[in-house]
């Protein structure tokens, strides 16, 4: 798979970047060098914005495109086109670079987590069940369910658009889950699952509750964070409080309260046997004694 980004995101010096260097292999900088971005969606490029743009020299002899791609960009792939002399009055060279463009609304999590350079260590499992704590928390897509949150990034070139992030990172939802699979494994009858793989193998119905603590987990961090933020105050007659604490509140309680009834429920199916196993049939006055009796001890005949 090449190099893939997606809609509104920010590159930067990592991404679309470009070297110089001279006869001796030594990093030198251009004369002149600018860039150019090319929709080739279609299989024809179709120039993109302004036709000569300026990069970002971080150090000698290298430089990258800084820009952030639009939220309403083609779905597909794109060129960017650099051009340069390496001296004043000197012959004019261009280098090529392909890259696609994808939307983020249909990345899996994991996915996500790598093109943003945020990837974490995490089975096919817990990645799955984070993707699925995702959708349940509502925040699988910022740009389509967040309409009032601060924006996390600059405004898209030319377009004045917004992107919106996530509030829960990847490695948050995958320590929820963990905190959710203690929980489970501590409440009585304990059921020792070491890890979300375990359970999901021997219990894969119990996904539900599992997710179910995972919120429980999510909505309180966020409820510790609004706790920090709220404020109230009142100039000239106009008060404005900020108030969201409680809203958490209630929600936190709902997925307990959820919780706990799940939990109950799947605990009723573990069964509990506790004694000391007999054979069921026994012949003779043997069979008071047990299945385990050692001849040289006591006999029938010596008790009789």
């Amino acid at each position: 798979m090449g190099t893939t980004f997606y809609r509104g995101q920010q590159l930067g010096r990592n991404d679309l970047n470009i070297f110089l260097v001279n006869a001796a292999n030594t990093p030198v900088n251009a004369a002149e060098i600018s860039y150019a971005l090319y929709d080739f969606t279609t299989g024809q490029e179709v120039l993109v914005g302004v036709p000569i743009r300026s990069p970002v020299n971080p150090s000698v002899g290298e430089y990258y495109a800084s820009i952030i791609v639009p939220l309403d960009a083609n779905l597909g792939d794109y060129r960017v086109r650099w051009t340069f002399r390496e001296i004043i009055g000197g012959s004019v060279q261009q280098v090529v670079q392909e890259f696609s463009v994808i939307d983020k609304a249909g990345l899996s999590t994991s996915s996500a987590s790598m093109i943003t350079g945020s990837a974490i260590n995490a089975t096919t499992a817990e990645l799955d069940l984070m993707g699925r704590l995702r959708i349940l928390l509502r925040d699988n897509s910022p740009d389509r369910n967040y309409h009032f949150r601060p924006p996390t990034h600059e405004e898209t070139i030319q377009q004045f658009s917004r992107v919106f992030g996530y509030i829960w990172e990847d490695i948050e939802l995958q320590e929820y889950l963990l905190r959710s699979l203690d929980m489970i494994s501590a409440a009585p009858p304990k059921t020792a699952f070491s890890t979300i793989d375990q359970l999901v193998s021997y219990h894969p119905e119990w996904r539900t509750l599992l997710l179910t603590g995972g919120m429980l987990h999510a909505l309180q961090a966020l409820r510790i964070n609004w706790i920090s933020d709220e404020f109230s105050y009142s100039i000239g007659g106009v008060s404005l409080d900020l108030d969201k604490s409680s809203k958490y509140e209630s929600a936190y309680q709902a997925a307990a309260d959820q919780f706990d009834k799940q939990l109950e429920k799947a605990k009723l199916t573990i069964n509990v046997v506790k004694g000391l196993q007999q054979p069921r049939y026994g012949m003779g006055i043997r069979s008071s004694f047990g299945p385990f009796l050692g001849k040289g001890i006591l006999s029938p005949r010596k008790f009789l």
